[in-house]
């Protein structure tokens, strides 16, 4: 439950509760990725993802629904499969903003095709944040808080696809798949208004203001980063070497990383 602040008589705040207000915001997608002979698969996808994601029923799903060449229909002068009948590896349509989050699932411009080991590999830098958005809920809930705790989420696809460069054709069906995700996060605290009742708080918490985190304030316990997480630029690490070029690019407003003991990045790669 989130709390808004109400300044009622002289230094006697009352805090409203039980109340549904930061669950996302700011969500934006950036658009098709240029993959050989046709525009597939996202680019790229941020979002601010707050405490309320937490509270009971608070979470959806927007399991992946959308089709199309070459997921599950061929390509006139393409691959002579799909992704959805290959032999070689399972593939899913995995979320950049998770679903259970609020990022869409009727659109290539959340979605990309990936790996069982790639998805099962955002699956747990997903979990992380799951951990530190368990943890904003705490802190919000042990205290009069004046300002709520989340995270800026991006995700963007690398420019490269997953087939050897001596065999990207559009004749390949792993030349429509990127080669990894790289998912940057960053922590940040959006002050709280006054006086503001908590439909309207939910309905514009975009326009509050907005501040990375440099430290984080007593009270709030930060989770442990997954082991296979620490001192790792790529999951899974084995045989995959980070920095590759990505594409589109961070909103202008994602804070640059502070030294709070959470910010981060990671490529996720398909194998």
């Amino acid at each position: 439950m989130s709390r808004i602040i109400y300044t009622g008589s002289p230094n006697n705040p009352r805090w409203s509760t039980n109340q549904v207000i930061f669950t996302m915001t700011r969500y934006q997608t950036g658009g098709l990725a240029p993959r050989q002979q046709v525009a597939f698969g996202a680019v790229s996808a941020a979002a601010v993802l707050g405490p309320d994601l937490m509270m009971p029923g608070a979470q959806g799903s927007n399991i992946p629904t959308a089709t199309g060449a070459p997921w599950d229909q061929l390509l006139p002068a393409g691959p002579a499969g799909t992704f959805v009948t290959d032999a070689d590896n399972l593939w899913v349509r995995g979320h950049l903003i998770n679903g259970r989050w609020g990022g869409a699932g009727n659109t290539w411009q959340n979605l990309v095709p990936l790996t069982a080991t790639g998805h099962a590999c955002q699956a747990t830098v997903e979990g992380y944040i799951d951990a530190y958005l368990a943890a904003c809920y705490q802190y919000e809930q042990g205290g009069q808080r004046p300002a709520w705790y989340g995270v800026y989420y991006c995700v963007q696809a690398s420019q490269d696809p997953w087939s050897d460069a001596n065999a990207t054709a559009d004749t390949n069906l792993y030349s429509y798949a990127p080669a990894f995700i790289k998912i940057s996060w960053r922590a940040v605290a959006i002050t709280k208004p006054l006086n503001v009742s908590t439909q309207a708080a939910a309905a514009t918490i975009d326009h509050y203001p907005m501040a990375s985190v440099a430290n984080f304030p007593p009270g709030f316990v930060l989770p442990a980063l997954p082991a296979v997480m620490n001192g790792a630029a790529t999951l899974p690490a084995a045989g995959n070497v980070a920095g590759g070029a990505v594409l589109g690019a961070l909103p202008g407003i994602f804070p640059a990383a502070q030294a709070n003991g959470f910010d981060g990045a990671i490529e996720v790669h398909q194998g």
